[in-house]
C-alpha cells in the first residue's frame, strides 16, 4: 500500500486502513488454505508454526504487490517468447538477457541470431506514470 499522506481526509485514511485490513485478511486466509490442503504432507510438524509465519509472510507481501500492480495508472503489457519479433538472439536487445550458466561471454560469436527457444521471464513493459501521463514511454521491467 503507498504511505498514508499528510493532505488525506479522514474518509480517504479510512478507506487506506480498510483496503489494507482486506488484503491482509484475504492474505492469511489464501496461506491458511494452502498450508491446509496437499502442502501440509510437506511439512513437519515441528517446524509447522515457523512455515505458516514465513508463508503468511510471503502471502502478504505478495498480496500488497499484486494490489499495487492493479490500481496503478500506468499500462503493462506481458510478452512471451510468441510475441517476440525479434528473430534470433541479441544480447544488446534490452528484451534478451542471457542466463549465467550460459557463459554468454565464452559462446558470444556462435550465440548471435541463433534462433531464442526458451524465455524464462516473460517481458514486463509499462507505459505511463501514475500521474497518467507519457504514455509513449515504454520501460522494460527486468526480474
Amino acid at each position: 500500500m503507498p504511505p498514508l499522506r499528510n493532505e488525506m481526509s479522514d474518509g480517504e485514511k479510512k478507506l487506506h486502513h480498510t483496503i489494507e485490513e482486506a488484503i491482509a485478511r484475504v492474505a492469511q486466509q489464501q496461506a491458511t488454505a494452502f498450508l491446509a490442503g496437499l502442502a501440509s504432507f510437506l511439512v513437519e510438524s515441528n517446524t509447522k508454526s515457523d512455515v505458516a509465519h514465513k508463508l503468511k509472510n510471503i502471502y502478504g507481501k505478495t498480496a500488497n504487490q499484486s494490489y499495487m500492480l492493479w490500481t496503478r495508472r500506468t499500462e503493462m503489457r506481458c510478452s512471451t517468447l510468441r510475441d517476440v519479433e525479434q528473430p534470433g538472439f541479441d544480447a544488446k536487445c534490452p528484451f534478451f538477457e542471457p542466463d549465467t550458466l550460459m557463459r554468454h561471454e565464452d559462446h558470444e560469436d556462435q550465440l548471435k541470431d541463433r534462433p531464442v527457444t526458451v524465455l524464462v521471464h516473460p517481458l514486463l513493459e509499462v507505459a505511463g506514470t501514475d500521474e497518467a501521463n507519457d504514455y509513449d514511454q515504454e520501460q522494460l521491467i527486468t526480474p
